[in-house]
């Protein structure tokens, strides 16, 4: 988009945007294909896409390569975005319909994601969960332990309760901002989230019963 189209957005849409102005100017730089501004989107949200993805997806490769494709689309839509949602909103959005594309294709060929002791959302072997510290042998093998079973725990959710547990519980998104992302209104989101909390508990609960037994 020519710099000066985008500039009229600007002025169009003063007081209608979702937009603070520093992330309406962002947007701009965007649109005018800075590649300092696209350098920083990687940036501000790799993670927590890649993140979202690996919880969504389970394997650390396919999450990569999805990643990749969210950013691709988004930089081929920037053009597009007026603004009515917030820019977060609006890439999230984005993320989870290639997130959720992803996992209907794998439905469709019964291909179901298995969770490695070694597999990692950081893909390096070591869930978000462990601390900073050196852990002993023992502890590692225990918190891996435990990522495996969150993430299975997580699988065995459908799509729609599990997509409300990362955004919430793992990626800490507001009820404002899943409602968005989702398409689902607030009501929806914490109606969802209460139901997919208590499957998640039992599972999780199973999973303790029998690391007690041991």
């Amino acid at each position: 988009m020519p710099r000066e189209i985008a500039y009229n957005w600007l002025d169009r849409a003063a007081g209608q945007t979702a937009l603070s102005a520093e992330e309406a100017l962002f947007v701009l730089r965007l649109q005018a294909n800075e590649d300092t501004a696209y350098d920083e989107l990687v940036r501000t949200y790799n993670a927590s896409i890649f993140h979202v993805a690996y919880r969504m997806l389970g394997d650390s490769a396919e999450s990569s390569d999805v990643v990749q494709e969210i950013f691709l689309k988004v930089f081929r839509n920037i053009g597009g975005f007026k603004g009515e949602a917030a820019l977060k909103t609006w890439i999230f959005r984005i993320a989870f319909s290639e997130i959720l594309n992803r996992l209907r294709w794998w439905k469709r060929r019964r291909r179901f994601a298995t969770v490695s002791l070694d597999d990692s959302p950081n893909g390096s072997g070591s869930g978000r969960s462990v601390a900073a510290s050196s852990p002993t042998p023992e502890q590692a093998l225990q918190s891996k332990e435990q990522e495996a079973a969150i993430q299975q725990a997580l699988g065995r959710l459908s799509r729609e309760h599990r997509s409300i547990i990362v955004l919430r519980d793992i990626e800490g998104f507001s009820y404002n901002e899943i409602a968005d992302v989702l398409g689902v209104s607030i009501g929806t989101v914490k109606s969802r989230l209460a139901r997919a909390r208590g499957d998640l508990k039992k599972t999780l609960m199973r999973y303790l019963s029998v690391q007690h037994l041991r």
